[in-house]
């Protein structure tokens, strides 16, 4: 259907643009004036449907020979606020809801190898929230607080009541602020290393050496730019999830971020200490443990002296900062559960799948040990 929207309207285009053309050349006002009337319309016309026209072609069936997410997952919009639609992803299962937020910068795509393995259990779905993704941008609503109302407005439409939430990342901010605001809405919290108080992060990560550098063989392709950070950071993303978040062009090759960088620092703005102590949900936190340098730098050895030693410095001050965060979650959040899996990366549902899995699995079914923190 995209495709004839837009077909008919070049045909339009065209057609107008040859009443002018015809009009000066016999100079007759009437069919300038006409073939202008025409391409106003059109301009018209395609500015109030561009929405509509734009869903119309990004959800239209792919070609034959396209990429197909090969996930098992409905995917549906659920509007939340005006003019601002999230994506949700559903993987099916039968059991109570279990629902995935992302971290800063990711989709829900990014649990397409990780969610699925729960629905023997529980109906499991993830959110993408707004700003990213195929989810609406709005100019505002990057705040804890609109964040969180946002869940709950997908909860609703979805007529899901209580739900065990899973976040990772700077989703914890939101599991902790649902869990504070609408207590009666969260069964469990699974915070997948997420469990920090994220104030100055910004400064944080300011300290971090420059990344190696992405060759045009890195980004000819979505599968090209998953091996890059994998080989680079040893995170292997979804190709869904890079295909969600990066623009590319006819070729195939990376352009451009779907986000624009200010969302990213709007999303940071506000955030600071949370209300760890107000929360009535049983928690399961599962936090990586940075042990050496090589466990965020993979390629430190092809670094020169002096991001070498930034490098040295940053891991430092990384695991300085996680274990503070870390501690104050275990001395104010009542009943923490807490797990921590030395040399994992800050995917640890993908790094290290089968305990993350199997922590998780224990602590859902209420079979875990109650606030004792292992390592």
């Amino acid at each position: 259907m995209g495709s004839i929207v837009v077909a008919t309207f070049v045909v339009l285009i065209l057609f107008g643009l040859i009443l002018v053309g015809i009009g000066a050349y016999r100079h007759s006002h009437t069919l300038a004036i006409a073939g202008g009337a025409v391409l106003m319309a059109l301009g018209v016309a395609w500015t109030l449907g561009l929405p509509t026209m734009h869903r119309a072609i990004v959800r239209a069936a792919p070609p034959m020979n396209a990429w197909v997410d090969s996930s098992r997952h409905s995917v549906r919009f659920v509007e939340v606020a005006p003019d601002v639609s999230l994506e949700v992803l559903d993987w099916g299962g039968s059991g109570p809801p279990l629902v995935f937020l992302s971290g800063l910068q990711d989709v829900a795509h990014g649990f397409d190898d990780f969610a699925p393995q729960f629905t023997d259990q529980y109906h499991v779905i993830g959110i993408t929230r707004r700003g990213y993704g195929a989810s609406s941008q709005s100019s505002t609503g990057y705040d804890v607080a609109t964040r969180v109302a946002d869940v709950v407005a997908v909860l609703d439409t979805l007529g899901l009541g209580r739900v065990a939430l899973v976040g990772h990342s700077i989703a914890g901010d939101e599991l902790t602020g649902l869990a504070v605001a609408h207590p009666e809405r969260v069964s469990h919290l699974v915070y997948l290393d997420a469990v920090y108080d994220h104030s100055g992060i910004l400064t944080l990560l300011a300290g971090s050496p420059p990344p190696p550098p992405m060759l045009a063989a890195d980004s000819a392709s979505p599968a090209a730019v998953q091996a890059y950070l994998l080989r680079s950071f040893g995170m292997r993303i979804p190709e869904a999830q890079l295909r969600a978040i990066g623009r590319y062009d006819a070729a195939g090759r990376l352009t451009a971020d779907v986000t624009p960088s200010v969302i990213d620092s709007l999303m940071l703005v506000g955030v600071g200490h949370p209300h760890y102590a107000a929360i009535q949900a049983p928690a399961l936190a599962i936090n990586s443990v940075v042990d050496s340098m090589p466990n965020v730098f993979p390629l430190w050895k092809d670094m020169s002296p002096e991001n070498r030693a930034q490098a040295l410095k940053f891991t430092a001050t990384l695991q300085e900062w996680a274990a503070s965060r870390t501690a104050l979650a275990v001395r104010e959040f009542p009943a923490l559960q807490l797990l921590q899996l030395h040399g994992a990366n800050h995917y640890v549902f993908d790094s290290n799948p089968a305990e993350v899995t199997a922590a998780m699995r224990q602590f859902l079914s209420g079979n875990a040990s109650q606030g004792r923190p292992t390592s």
